[in-house]
């Protein structure tokens, strides 16, 4: 109930204001009587105060300063009954009750003082007792909605009716989630519109007004942040002066808040088993835990709901959620960490969605806090597209996200080379044109590789090949070893060799044939030659 408000009644009509600038949308919780002038330190906010200034009779300057000391507290404002012991006020008080917007309200002579607070309280607490019975009814009826599961839609429309006022409720992005019947198109622009306002990334937690053009006639629009578990509001926008001149109260604004908050949270479990579902299916189709691997054809019947479809060629891009990068996803207690991932997750299904109608399909991998773009086809010049998620997300929930390019494939059943090229990308990866949050797979070269693999299993593979001469227990047979390496580095060329190692070319024609007993094979089949060679290489690189 506000100051304004109560003098709109009939009841109430004898009473006035004196001053021009007295703020009316000031809050009465209650009323006190009192003739002592230090009485704001047991007062209660919001309390209209009522007296007939008897302690300020030769003393209006002390009236300025117990004025001052109500609205500190603050208080509702101040009714005097004038004519009894201060027949007017001073030009003084009146100017300090404007320039404190302090609403002084003039009783009526021929009223007494317990009229007057009988009146007042009695229609205050007839007020709060139907306010309090509307808030419970409203309470009764959104917890009903949401333990039968209600959608978004239906809680908004059902909010449109205890309202009677247009309201939308926008996502994190500036997204609108849902609306009540009541808010056309305009009225949705002009939110999303108030949302990109950059004052707005201030991410206050308490509520607000402000105002908005629809349809070229100026609107109120009061602003209510949502919370769920951290720091992602969503925003509950109620056009209409649904704020201090209203008659709905902030006791209602607050349980709609909170169920609001619970239906978010709610949703936010919901949407944990369809991230694992789909996280099962990247595995399989990645073959990350190296169980039996699946064909194209046992992949695509698998995937088809997800949107796997045959393509030209196939692309792993893995993207990072950099601030959260060593911590685990909890999906028992989910924490504004767990919601944001969530979020950005339905972000950019959407966006990818919008932007590929299906050729892209994201994948989650919560425990890692990254998401895995499948590509299906050639998509050119994602970069462009990549920085302007980037941005977004940066610019709307302050995170950083590194995507990592894998090498392209052309089946299906070998995406998992993508993916581990990706995420050698995101370790090792090269940026293009100095953006640091786009890489690409560095080419490793072969002594890059041959680190990757045990000193056990080299010695195995050269043993296989190359038998007697893997360990040379003399002299002669590490000769042999050498002419073998020299004879296949010369492609396989007496003459060449004989030439390289200053010898005559029989002694290499003989050298080799030894060489080929050894090996219990001649050396003349390319791939063969290729063995050999590659393990004369482990050898030198392992020595």
């Amino acid at each position: 109930m506000t100051i304004g408000k109560l003098l709109e009644e009939s009841i109430f009509q004898n009473l006035k204001v004196l001053n021009k600038k007295a703020d009316l949308s000031r809050e009465i919780f209650t009323v006190e009587s009192t003739e002592t002038p230090d009485v704001a330190s047991y007062l209660p906010e919001n309390t209209l105060l009522i007296t007939t200034g008897m302690a300020f009779k030769e003393n209006q300057s002390g009236l300025c300063e117990f004025i001052l000391s109500l609205d500190r507290l603050p208080c509702a404002g101040l009714a005097i009954k004038l004519g009894r012991f201060i027949d007017h006020l001073e030009p003084e008080v009146i100017d300090l009750a404007d320039q404190l917007e302090f609403p002084l309200i003039q009783i009526p002579y021929h009223m007494t003082l317990g009229e007057v607070f009988q009146q007042l309280l009695a229609y205050i607490w007839d007020n709060q007792n139907a306010e309090l019975t509307f808030v419970l009814n409203t309470q009764k009826k959104f917890s009903a909605l949401l333990l039968q599961g209600a959608s978004m839609s239906v809680m908004m429309n059902n909010l449109g009716l205890v309202i009677k006022k247009p309201a939308a409720l926008l996502n994190p992005f500036g997204e609108v989630e849902a609306a009540t019947h009541t808010c056309q198109k305009d009225y949705l622009k002009a939110a999303q519109n108030l949302f990109y306002d950059l004052s707005l990334y201030e991410r206050r937690t308490d509520s607000f007004e402000n105002f908005v053009y629809v349809s070229k006639i100026k609107e109120k629009v009061c602003i209510y942040p949502i919370q769920t578990v951290g720091k992602n509001p969503y925003y509950l926008y109620i056009y209409g002066g649904q704020g201090k001149e209203d008659t709905l109260s902030g006791m209602v604004i607050e349980q709609l808040v909170l169920v609001f908050g619970i239906f978010l949270y709610k949703n936010l479990y919901v949407r944990c088993n369809p991230l694992k579902q789909k996280e099962a299916i990247l595995h399989i189709l990645v073959n990350k835990y190296k169980k039996e691997r699946w064909s194209s054809a046992q992949l695509y019947t698998v995937g088809e709901k997800y949107g796997l479809k045959p393509a030209a060629g196939y692309k792993i891009i893995l993207a990072t959620l950099e601030p959260f990068g060593g911590r685990e996803f909890d999906f028992l207690n989910l924490s504004h960490r767990e919601e944001r991932y969530i979020l950005i997750y339905d972000w950019l299904s959407r966006k990818l969605q919008e932007k590929f109608h299906g050729d892209i399909i994201i994948f989650p991998e919560p425990l890692t806090y990254q998401y895995i773009l499948l590509i299906q086809g050639n998509y050119r010049e994602l970069e462009k597209v990549l920085e302007e998620y980037h941005e977004a997300l940066q610019h709307f929930l302050q995170v950083s996200v590194t995507f990592s390019f894998g090498n392209g494939v052309m089946e299906l059943e070998t995406i998992g080379n993508s993916y581990v090229t990706a995420l050698e990308s995101y370790q090792y990866g090269e940026e293009k044109e100095n953006i640091p949050y786009i890489k690409y797979f560095k080419s490793t070269d072969a002594n890059e590789l041959f680190k990757m693999v045990s000193s056990e299993q080299i010695k195995g593979y050269c043993l296989y090949h190359l038998k007697g001469l893997t360990n040379p227990e003399d002299e002669m047979t590490l000769e042999l070893r050498r002419t073998l390496k020299t004879y296949l580095d010369c492609r396989c060329s007496v003459t060449e060799t004989a030439n390289h190692m200053f010898l005559h070319r029989n002694t290499i024609k003989y050298r080799i044939k030894k060489c080929e007993e050894i090996l219990g094979r001649e050396i003349v089949d390319a791939n063969y030659c290729f063995q050999l060679q590659l393990s004369l290489v482990l050898l030198e690189q392992n020595e």
